[in-house]
């Protein structure tokens, strides 16, 4: 008889289950909520249990997760995800703490206000997720994601010896949001993703000449930040991050204030195409603070970024006078594929494999 040997394999690891999905809920609230986080929605008052969910409807009003693989369940029904998660909501004195979990993905969600009656408000969002399979049609099974992360060239994992997770932040300050003050559905839609309304040019520009003007607020922030989420919170991300052995932490950098912000804590474009853009906007909007101060006017942070959204406007005639930079078009708009990756090594192993921007791009069209 022929003798043979069975192969070894990994399990969980064929089963996509990664190392981010062990994180503990006592590691989440120390280490991703911050003290003004933690000081709006209150201590903990009642410790939730664990649901298993394989809905794309949650706990609680304005909870929900996706489907965006199109998963069919149950006679064809689409309101199912791919694969179940695990949801915990804790209770707090003036809101609520819910942890959301997959094989890839741990997302953390603070609120204010009675959640159960659908009368909360959603302060703080958190989330890191396993970039395995991004780039892959697996990518899109897990039912905790915002975007699609299949295509092969813009979702391209940083380096295939490394073990990466991505990384997201939200936060907003109760009450502050642009439809709270303005009652004005449209303009916090533009604020959100002002991308939407590229195709709407005349509506566009009445949105930007708003923004502009009458705010001082940023593209993305349709309502307030909190303060010391800027400050604090990437500290306890790269502790869980580390702790589970992941060598970098990725992030997909929506506008150029946050891509400014990531580049002052350490982080540093994934993509030499990318480099090369964003001195492109650098030199751009130096020359246009140079000539705003020349006429008395100072150039907020805020506005620098709205100058790279409003460089998409077509025709280039409806760009306000003196805005056009002539070239560079902001790389990533939250509607389509391409995304600004930016990486920030944990271990020695990333430094020195993604030692120098990658000569591939995962922005251009």
């Amino acid at each position: 008889m022929k003798k043979f040997k069975f192969a070894r394999y990994d399990v969980l690891r064929l089963l996509g289950f990664t190392p981010i999905a062990t994180v503990q809920d006592k590691e989440l609230w120390d280490h991703f909520l911050t003290p003004q986080v933690k000081a709006l929605i209150g201590p903990i008052t009642k410790l939730g249990e664990p649901q298993l969910l394989e809905t794309v409807k949650g706990l609680f009003p304005g909870h929900d997760a996706s489907n965006l693989n199109q998963h069919e369940l149950y006679a064809g029904k689409k309101d199912f995800v791919r694969f179940p998660y695990v949801s915990t909501l804790h209770l707090t004195e003036h809101g609520a703490f819910v942890i959301d979990r997959d094989a890839v993905k741990v997302k953390v969600e603070a609120w204010v206000g009675d959640v159960l009656s659908g009368k909360g408000e959603m302060i703080f969002l958190a989330a890191l997720k396993d970039r395995r399979f991004d780039g892959t049609r697996r990518a899109n099974d897990s039912g905790l994601l915002q975007y699609t992360y299949e295509d092969p060239k813009y979702h391209r994992r940083l380096h295939d010896e490394l073990q990466t997770v991505e990384i997201s932040i939200y936060s907003f300050v109760p009450g502050s949001s642009i439809y709270e003050t303005t009652k004005n559905a449209d303009l916090e839609k533009f604020f959100r993703k002002p991308f939407l309304f590229i195709n709407k040019p005349e509506r566009f520009k009445e949105l930007f000449d708003y923004a502009w003007h009458k705010t001082n607020r940023a593209p993305g922030q349709f309502a307030a930040p909190i303060k010391d989420v800027s400050k604090r919170v990437l500290e306890g991300f790269e502790h869980v991050a580390r702790s589970k052995g992941y060598d970098a932490i990725e992030s997909a950098t929506s506008h150029y204030h946050v891509a400014l912000w990531f580049k002052s804590r350490g982080y540093r474009f994934t993509y030499k195409c990318d480099v090369e853009t964003m001195d492109q906007f650098a030199d751009g909007i130096k020359r246009v603070r140079e000539e705003q101060a020349a006429k008395g006017i100072k150039l907020t942070r805020q506005q620098e970024s709205w100058i790279c959204v409003v460089q998409s406007l077509r025709p280039v005639e409806l760009i306000p006078e003196g805005l056009y930079l002539n070239g560079p078009l902001w790389p990533q708009d939250n509607v389509t594929p391409p995304l600004l990756w930016m990486n920030t090594p944990l271990t020695e192993k990333a430094a020195a494999l993604v030692s120098e921007p990658i000569d591939h791009c995962a922005t251009k069209r």
